[in-house]
């Protein structure tokens, strides 16, 4: 796991630690159930205070990233049980979806009736993207659109919350640690992880952009932006300045637009921006090709329509 301190930057190691660390984990370089180094092991590796990178780790906690573990180490925070991955034959992967299934207190006609509709299901005809920050859904929906040419829309957990039947017969989108949340609202739906990942021509244009030059982030999504401008001066450090805007603060980054040697932009900032005529501009992409053909190849997989999303009632 290779992690870089830039100790010029002006940005905090522990800041350089946590975003390094949560793009690995966006990426998919990081699995879940993945330990991470001890404390004192990176503290040493990097040449930093342990002290900064226990803090590191429990940002990446309370950001909902890794589970820290005491005796045991931080682990990349699990979405839910992979019993069924590690089956062989699909006796034994039935087997231990009946006991799972007996195990919450279902009853073996309610076990029955699941099945037969499920036998009788069509694939997902929509997906349906779920995030706690309406605009960053947005953003994917827009990609996947764009991406596959197939119906999408947006939730938050609390449209979730108020609606469950949301998902029914939809395949629903979510970034690695929302997993756990939405399988717990919505236990049995079908569910595709995603990956953010900064294409690597992007991040050739952002190390080839000469020092001293200036550079605008402009998105819908608020959630992006300071984890932009965190990861750009961590790759760049003070060779390069950086600003950051909403979409919505218009007259602000277009006061800046003129002034910017670079623009990067999400797909839903950038049309907007490229009528300011900015000197240089690129759109940023939080999909790539890959993530968007396993999101097609989810698409195949059946779900029932109107499946019921009640939880296993206990039995005496």
């Amino acid at each position: 796991m290779d992690i870089f301190i830039n100790r010029r930057g002006g940005v905090p190691v522990r800041d350089q630690l946590v975003t390094q660390l949560e793009l690995k984990i966006l990426g998919g370089e990081l699995g879940q159930g993945q330990r991470l180094p001890s404390v004192r092991a990176l503290a040493r590796r990097l040449k930093v205070h342990h002290n900064t990178v226990s803090a590191a780790y429990q940002d990446l906690e309370a950001a909902g990233h890794v589970d820290l573990r005491r005796g045991s180490g931080v682990f990349v925070r699990a979405g839910g049980p992979r019993a069924l991955a590690e089956a062989e034959g699909l006796d034994e992967m039935i087997r231990l979806a009946l006991h799972a299934a007996f195990a919450k207190g279902f009853g073996g006609g309610e076990v029955r009736t699941a099945v037969e509709r499920w036998l009788a299901a069509v694939p997902p005809d929509r997906v349906v993207v779920i995030d706690p920050s309406r605009e960053m859904a947005e953003i994917i929906v827009h990609e996947v659109r764009q991406g596959l040419g197939i119906s999408a829309s947006s939730a938050t957990f609390e449209d979730l919350v108020r609606d469950p039947s949301l998902l029914s017969g939809a395949l629903a989108v979510v970034l690695p640690y929302h997993e756990a949340t939405v399988s717990q609202m919505a236990p049995g739906a079908a569910m595709e992880v995603i990956h953010l990942e900064l294409s690597a021509p992007d991040r050739d244009a952002i190390n080839a952009l000469p020092a001293g030059s200036i550079v605008l982030v402009v998105s819908h999504a608020s959630t992006v932006l300071p984890f932009a401008s965190i990861f750009l001066r961590s790759l760049r450090g003070e060779d390069i300045h950086v600003e950051v805007r909403l979409l919505s603060a218009a007259r602000e980054w277009r006061r800046l637009v003129a002034a910017a040697d670079f623009v990067l932009a999400d797909v839903l900032a950038c049309d907007h921006v490229r009528k300011a005529r900015p000197r240089r501009l690129r759109e940023v992409r939080m999909l790539s090709s890959s993530a968007l053909e396993r999101l097609r190849e989810a698409l195949t997989v059946v779900v029932p329509r109107g499946e019921s999303r009640t939880r296993g009632r206990s039995r005496a």
